[in-house]
């Protein structure tokens, strides 16, 4: 009886091999431009913020919309952890789909852009 073994690629052998498309790496790029603007507009306007901000919008219009300054820092960190889950699953589908790869990076800059879009509207409105 033989017995085979079969090797798999580390992880960060898929994450180099999906890097080197020229197209994640450029969304990539694009990530990051958006958590600098996350970062930039945070730090320039958190001093001007009112203690209470209306962030749930999808709340009838009461006291239930506002939540504490601090929680706009979800809009980031929602943007964070859906590129880093859509980047993952990414990469454990690169070498056998890389459309849908792609796809998935393409979402996670989406909606990182889409959740910056209202992180500045929110801002923006308040200040």
């Amino acid at each position: 009886m033989k017995v085979y073994l079969v090797f798999q690629k580390p992880k960060f052998e898929k994450i180099k091999l999906m890097l080197q498309n020229k197209l994640i790496s450029r969304l990539i790029k694009y990530f990051l431009i958006i958590l600098i603007g996350f970062t930039g507009i945070g730090i320039w306007k958190w001093r001007s913020l009112p203690p209470e901000i209306p962030l749930f919008y999808s709340l009838p219009r009461s006291y239930d919309q506002l939540a504490k300054s601090i929680f706009i820092l979800l809009l980031p960190a929602l943007s964070i952890v859906f590129f880093c889950i859509n980047f993952l699953l990414a990469s454990l589908f690169y070498e056998k789909e890389r459309l849908a790869s792609i796809f998935l990076m393409i979402t996670s800059i989406v909606i990182s852009f889409l959740l910056f879009i209202a992180f500045l509207k929110i801002i923006f409105l308040i200040t």
